[in-house]
C-alpha cells in the first residue's frame, strides 16, 4: 500500500515556476502519480514527465500513470462532476491499495487549491483507506497571466472574483474585477459591459503561450476566432481571462 501521497502543485508547465519547496519534494521522492491523458492531450502528461526528469537528473524514480477517464458531458452539471470524481478516486484507491510505497508524489497542475479536485478526492481516501497526504502549493496560472500582462488584479478598497463561465454566465453584469478560468463558452463575447478591458491568456507557461489584451468590445471577436484556431491546430486549450472594470467608464 502508498501510505502518503503529496500532491504537489506543478506550476502552469515549466520547470522554473516551480517553487522551491515543490522541487525539494520532488527530489526527496521516487515514486510519482501523474494523470495518463488520452491522444489529444497527451502533450500535459508529456510536460509533466519532462518536469521530473529536469528536477530528477540522473536519480532513479518511477512514474506511474493514472489513466483517469474523461468527464462526461451532461445537463446537469454537478453531478457529471461529481460521477467522474468518484471513478478517478475509485481508481487511486485501487493502485494506492496495490503499489507498496512509503510516500508517493501526485503532480497537480498549478495549485491544487485551484479548481483542482484532488484535495477533495484525497480527503475521501483518507476517510475509506487511512492513506495520509500533504499538499504543495504551486503557482497559478491566474499569477502568471498578471505577471505577462503586467496589470494588478487588485484595486484600493476593491474586490476579486474568481469563476467559471457557469458562474459569470449568471452574472446580469460585470461589477467586480473577475477572473474566468476555461471558459468554453466563450461567454465575454455575450458581455456589453462599457469600460471593461479584457486581459486573456492561453497555454501559459509553455512553449506555446498565448496572450492578448484590449478593451472587451473592440478585441473580443479577435480572442474568440484566436481561441477557436488555436483549439483546432492543438485539438485542447487551457485558458484563462482577467476582465478589469473601469467603474469610471461605465454607463
Amino acid at each position: 500500500m502508498i501510505k502518503k501521497v503529496i500532491l504537489i502543485g506543478m506550476g502552469p508547465g515549466d520547470v522554473k515556476y516551480l517553487t522551491l519547496e515543490a522541487v525539494d519534494t520532488i527530489r526527496r521522492l521516487d515514486v510519482f502519480l501523474i494523470p495518463g491523458k488520452k491522444t489529444k492531450k497527451r502533450e500535459l502528461t508529456q510536460i509533466r514527465k519532462e518536469i521530473l526528469s529536469k528536477v530528477k537528473g540522473n536519480a532513479e524514480y518511477r512514474v506511474i500513470e493514472v489513466n483517469f477517464p474523461e468527464r462526461k458531458k451532461g445537463v446537469r452539471y454537478e453531478e457529471t462532476v461529481e460521477e467522474w470524481r468518484k471513478k478517478k478516486q475509485d481508481m487511486l484507491k485501487e493502485l494506492i491499495l496495490k503499489e507498496d510505497a512509503e510516500v508517493a508524489g501526485f503532480l497537480i497542475w498549478g495549485d491544487p487549491s485551484i479548481y483542482d479536485g484532488h484535495i477533495a478526492i484525497f480527503q475521501g481516501l483518507k476517510e475509506e483507506v487511512g492513506v495520509e497526504f500533504e499538499v504543495v502549493p504551486g503557482i497559478s496560472s491566474y499569477q502568471l497571466l498578471s505577471a505577462k500582462h503586467k496589470v494588478p488584479f487588485t484595486d484600493v478598497a476593491g474586490n476579486l472574483i474568481f469563476t467559471t463561465p457557469r458562474g459569470l454566465k449568471k452574472q446580469d453584469k460585470v461589477s467586480e474585477n473577475t477572473v474566468v478560468f476555461l471558459d468554453n463558452y466563450e461567454t465575454y463575447t455575450r458581455i456589453n459591459d462599457q469600460g471593461i478591458e479584457i486581459y486573456w491568456g492561453a497555454y501559459l507557461g509553455t512553449k506555446d503561450e498565448v496572450i492578448l489584451s484590449g478593451k472587451l468590445s473592440e478585441v473580443k471577436e479577435k480572442i474568440r476566432d484566436l481561441r477557436r484556431r488555436l483549439r483546432k491546430e492543438k485539438g485542447w486549450i487551457m485558458e484563462l481571462y482577467f476582465l478589469k472594470v473601469n467603474k469610471d467608464e461605465k454607463d
